[in-house]
C-alpha cells in the first residue's frame, strides 16, 4: 500500500499526511507493511497494509522531470532502461529504489523514467509477453543460473517473470515448466538487438581500443594494461580507494586463502538478485563467460592503470566500451562457472601483480553484521605503493589446470 492509497482512501491530500507525519521523500517511497500514520482530522491512526492493486498511473503525483512507466508481467528495471536509454542506476535513484527493491519489482508498479515525456511512454501489455518468450521444461540437474546463462536474461527476470521466491530457486525441480521472458532466440544477433543505443555506441569503443575480447580477458589477468586504455580509463592517476561491490554482501573467503595460498581474490556472498557494482570509476574492458572457471566475469580497467575482475554474476548488464562510475551497476550477483553457491569473485590486479583489495574498501569488509577492524590503506600514485599491502604473483591452484579453481 503506498501513500496515494491512504490518502485516497481518506480524502486527505498526500501533502497533509506528510506534514502530519514528517515524512522526507525516501519514507513515502518506503513505507513498510505495519507503518502507523497519523491522519489529519481522523480521529484514529492508519495502518499501513499491503494493496491488493497497485495505484492507477493517473492517480499517481504529476511529474516535472519524467513520466510513469508500468511494469508489465516479467518485466524488470533492467528492461525499462534499455526502452528508454537509461541507466538502471539513473532510475534507482529516481526510483530511491536500493538491491532488495529493485529485485521486489512486481507488475503494475509505475516507475518514474526522468527526462522523457508522457507521450514517449511506451505501453507493454501484459497480454503480450507470452509472444516474446518461451515454455522451458527443466531438465535434471538444471539451476536457474543454468537458463539464466543459457538465454541470456537475468535470475530477477526468470524470478519476476515465474513468480518465484528465493525458495521456490533453490528448490527447482527436474519437469518444472519456466517462462523464459525474451528467451526464443539464443543468437549473437538477437542479444545485440536487445542492447540500447549507449551500448552500441560503447561497443564501437571497444572495438576502437581493441577491448571486449577473450584475447583482451586473458593479457588483463597477466596485469598487462596498454596505455591506451588507461587514458580510456581516466588517467593516470590511481582511485586511491575501492568500494564494497556488493552493498549488503558479506565477506566469505579471503586473499591468500586456499591451499597453497592459490586465492589471490576476496569472495562475496549474498542473495538471489543483488546489483554487483563496480569498485572504482573506469572502463568496462571485457564482459562475457569465455574465460574457463569463472562464469559471467566483468574486468573493469580503472585510471592508473588497475584491473579489477566481478565474476560468477548470474548475468552481466554492461558491455565492453562502457564507462561506469564508482558503484555503477555491472551485474547480477549469481553462481555460474565454477562456484559453489551466489557470489562474486572479487579480484583486483596490477602491474602483472594480484594484490589484497581489504585494506583499500570502504567503508571496509563488511561481513555479517559488521565490517572488520582492519588498517585502512589509500593508494593514488601507481609507483608508491602504501606500505603493508600484500601483492603477488598470480598462483594456478595445486590440482587444477585453470588459474583459479573454486
Amino acid at each position: 500500500q503506498t501513500l496515494w492509497d491512504v490518502a485516497r482512501s481518506y480524502g486527505v491530500p498526500t501533502d497533509a499526511i506528510v506534514e502530519a507525519n514528517e515524512l522526507r521523500p525516501r519514507d513515502v517511497r518506503r513505507l513498510s507493511v505495519g507503518r502507523v500514520l497519523k491522519i489529519p482530522g481522523v480521529t484514529e491512526r492508519a495502518e499501513v497494509v499491503r494493496a491488493a492493486e497497485p495505484v492507477p498511473v493517473e492517480e499517481l503525483p504529476p511529474l516535472e522531470d519524467g513520466a510513469y512507466h508500468v511494469l508489465a508481467a516479467g518485466e524488470t528495471l533492467w528492461d525499462v532502461a534499455a526502452t528508454y536509454d537509461k541507466s538502471v542506476d539513473e532510475l534507482m535513484e529516481r526510483n530511491e529504489l536500493d538491491d532488495d527493491g529493485v529485485r521486489s519489482l512486481r507488475p503494475g508498479r509505475a516507475i518514474v523514467v526522468p527526462g522523457i515525456r508522457e507521450r514517449d511512454v511506451r505501453r507493454a501489455e501484459p497480454v503480450q509477453v507470452e509472444s516474446r518468450g518461451i515454455r522451458h521444461t527443466v531438465a535434471r540437474g538444471e539451476t536457474i543460473w543454468d537458463l539464466a546463462r543459457a538465454f541470456g536474461v537475468s535470475v530477477s527476470q526468470l524470478m519476476a517473470a515465474n513468480s518465484l521466491s528465493a525458495e521456490d530457486v533453490a528448490g527447482l525441480r527436474e519437469g518444472q515448466r519456466l517462462f523464459i521472458p525474451g528467451g526464443g532466440d539464443r543468437s549473437r544477433t538477437a542479444r545485440e538487438n536487445r542492447l540500447t543505443p549507449r551500448q552500441r555506441r560503447a561497443l564501437a569503443d571497444a572495438r576502437r581500443l581493441g577491448l571486449g575480447t577473450k584475447e583482451v580477458a586473458q593479457q588483463l589477468l597477466r596485469g598487462q594494461v596498454e596505455p591506451r586504455w588507461m587514458r580510456a580509463a581516466g588517467g593516470t592517476r590511481l582511485p586511491g580507494t575501492l568500494r564494497w561491490p556488493v552493498t549488503n554482501g558479506r565477506f566469505v573467503r579471503g586473499y591468500g586463502s586456499g591451499e597453497g595460498s592459490y586465492h589471490l581474490a576476496v569472495d562475496i556472498a549474498g542473495d538471489i538478485g543483488w546489483n554487483v557494482r563496480a569498485a572504482a570509476p573506469g572502463i568496462v574492458a571485457y564482459s562475457g563467460d569465455e574465460v574457463p572457471g569463472y562464469g559471467h566475469m566483468v574486468l573493469v580497467v580503472h585510471p592508473g592503470g588497475w584491473v579489477t575482475m566481478y565474476a560468477h554474476n548470474s548475468i552481466n548488464f554492461v558491455v565492453a566500451g562502457e564507462r561506469v562510475p564508482r558503484g555503477g551497476v555491472l551485474a547480477e550477483l549469481g553462481s555460474t562457472g565454477i562456484s559453489r553457491g551466489p557470489h562474486v569473485h572479487f579480484e583486483l590486479t596490477f602491474g602483472g601483480e594480484n594484490c589484497d583489495p581489504a585494506p583499500l574498501f570502504r567503508p571496509g569488509v563488511r561481513h555479517r553484521s559488521r565490517y572488520a577492524r582492519i588498517e585502512q590503506l589509500e593508494w593514488t600514485r601507481p609507483n608508491e605503493r602504501p606500505e603493508g599491502l600484500q601483492c603477488d604473483r598470480r598462483r594456478r591452484h595445486p590440482r587444477s589446470r585453470w588459474v583459479v579453481h573454486e
